[in-house]
């Protein structure tokens, strides 16, 4: 497992990276577009606000902060991956490493990224009403915990249901009741906790381009995970076996 936390780490920091590549080429344009607009809507609508500020932060050093914000969100998404695959590990040990780290990848995307979205759609940012500020985190973190621990509680139940029994049948059985309870626990999370009350006062066709390409970012950062991790867990297994050998056929050369 610590070999398995540092590369999920390491490869998640470098996939935040690239991600965040991603974004300032094509992601930034659009919330600047948008910030724009947000400011043009708030000056006609309090002309007497004064003349418009210069930003404090320069373009440059934005751009920057979003490589390296990318890149530390990247790195906190390792360590999910690691805990998913460890996970995942006890619930189907047979698995390749491949076909582990997708299926990790496609969880994480789903609990972390995808249905956070259906619920709480993501705006540009300066877009909302500040006043809200504080209600719309706390309700988007609860649902970030309550979705990853909802994915997290159906890999447990699948490991105990394979340790409770070997019957074919009775784990099929077991397995689509565990999944029939998540689909509720995920229709109730999302009914009970309450949405963003603003209005997003966004062009429409700004805003769908910004949210898609959000997503975008999201489905690369798990995929590259998912690669990433394959790629040096292979590696490392064809060194080790390399090592063993190069060990096995020490003696014999000697001979």
């Amino acid at each position: 497992m610590p070999r398995m936390l540092i590369i999920a780490v390491v490869v998640g920091l470098i996939a935040g990276l690239l991600v965040g590549g991603f974004h300032n080429l094509f992601t930034v344009p659009v919330m600047e577009r948008a910030i724009v607009l947000e400011e043009e809507r708030a000056a006609a609508e309090s002309p007497a606000a004064g003349a418009e500020e210069p930003p404090l932060v320069s373009l440059g050093v934005q751009r920057i902060g979003m490589a390296v914000g990318t890149g530390i969100y990247g790195a906190i998404l390792g360590l999910i991956f690691a805990g998913g695959y460890a996970l995942l590990r006890r619930v189907v040990p047979q698995w390749q490493p491949l076909a582990v780290s997708v299926t990790v990848a496609a969880l994480g995307f789903w609990c972390l990224s995808l249905f956070p979205f259906i619920k709480f759609p993501l705006n540009p940012p300066g877009v909302g009403d500040e006043n809200t500020l504080l209600f719309r985190q706390l309700f988007q973190t609860l649902f970030f915990v309550l979705s990853t621990a909802g994915v997290a509680g159906l890999l447990v139940a699948a490991h105990r249901i394979n340790r409770m029994t070997s019957d074919r049948t009775s784990r099929l059985q077991l397995y689509a009741g565990a999944l029939l309870a998540y689909i509720v626990f995920a229709f109730v999370i999302i009914i009970a906790i309450p949405g963003n009350p603003d209005l997003v006062p966004v062009p429409i066709d700004l805003l769908e381009l910004f949210r898609t390409l959000t997503m975008i970012g999201h489905f690369l950062q798990w995929a590259l995970l998912a690669v990433g991790v394959t790629l040096t867990l292979k590696w490392y297994a064809r060194s080790a076996q390399g090592a063993r050998l190069s060990a096995a056929g020490g003696p014999e050369s000697a001979d």
